[in-house]
């Protein structure tokens, strides 16, 4: 495994594998048992940090809470709570007004102690607020976050589906007032190319070359979730994509089927698999970044934990990205 390092706000280094384990399915899609075969499997392999959020499932019955709190139970059960990261996020708008803010500060205070309580943790490594509202003042919102690392509460903070202009203003604000800035951002990336409208959520911020040329401009990691494009690019699909499931159809695009093709191509030259190849272009890619992997089965995990094994460099992803 490799890993990117961050620094907190203790100044104390912080190191994230390069996969991260979704915690999404954890507790729901995957019972309590599997889920805990997962874990254990992921760790066995070098991996140290799991991504979760306030808001998972809360699209499914019963499932509000359900990640964290097995994500919790197993970090009880396995005592290993210092050897691993845990990344939370709060702030995010009810499913039913996604362009309704919740970062007043009564509303972050209160995702984050419900995210700690059902973790059965003191603090969380990393917390990120999970969409913006670019009509409050940034100021305001490092303020809270600040305020709560200086309790305790949080080691580090970072952005999810924020512009990166704004985790720029965020961080200018908290240098000049000696606050603590944003260490990372997570967002959509992946090898396919993709927008918010292909996922029918205009309040996501998926990677594009604009964003891509600033966060190397300022040497930001980025966290990609939704790193495999649902799978689109490892389903055995024809070259031309022109099988593919419903599911995946948004997906289907000139420029992804180039890429698709491309990536076959790289496959059968390298002898590797098409989900560890799609998986290196973010753990090898110029810009450090880290892939957040979902699966339903140890065996989905296996198939993903392979792209660690394989190397890729610069000449790969100018290849694929040559069109």
């Amino acid at each position: 495994m490799r890993y990117i390092s961050l620094i907190d706000a203790m100044g104390s280094t912080l190191e994230i594998s390069k996969i991260v384990l979704g915690g999404a399915p954890l507790g729901t899609a995957i019972n309590r048992e599997k889920s805990f075969e997962i874990m254990d499997y992921f760790i066995s392999q070098g991996g140290n940090t799991i991504d979760t959020a306030r808001v998972y499932c809360d699209w499914l019955p019963n499932g509000h809470g359900v990640s964290e709190k097995t994500i919790g139970e197993w970090v009880k059960a396995r005592n290993n709570r210092e050897k691993i990261n845990i990344i939370t996020k709060g702030g995010h708008p009810r499913f039913n007004s996604m362009h309704e803010s919740r970062l007043s500060e009564r509303q972050i205070r209160e995702d984050i102690e419900s995210s700690l309580n059902t973790l059965q943790m003191d603090y969380v490594d990393l917390y990120m607020l999970h969409r913006d509202d670019e009509n409050l003042p940034v100021g305001d919102i490092v303020d809270i976050l600040d305020d709560l690392v200086k309790e305790g509460k949080i080691r580090a903070i970072g952005a999810s589906n924020w512009n990166v202009e704004r985790i720029i203003e965020a961080n200018d604000y908290a240098k000049r007032n000696n606050k603590t800035p944003f260490i990372v951002s997570e967002i959509q990336w992946s090898l396919a190319q993709c927008s918010p409208k292909m996922f029918q959520d205009d309040t996501m911020i998926c990677m594009d070359e604009t964003q891509y040329n600033r966060y190397l401009e300022i040497g930001m990691p980025v966290i990609a979730y939704s790193s495999q494009a649902g799978g689109v690019f490892f389903s055995g699909y024809k070259a031309d994509l022109s099988d593919a499931l419903d599911k995946h159809k948004k997906y289907v695009t000139p420029t992804n089927c180039i890429r698709y093709r491309k990536l076959l191509q790289f496959c059968e030259k390298r002898n590797c698999k098409p989900s560890a190849a799609a998986l290196g272009y973010i753990m090898y890619n110029q810009l450090p970044a880290t892939a957040i992997i979902g699966c339903s089965s140890l065996e989905q995990l296996k198939d993903s934990m392979s792209a660690v094994a394989l190397r890729l460099d610069k000449e790969y992803i100018d290849y694929i990205f040559s069109l």
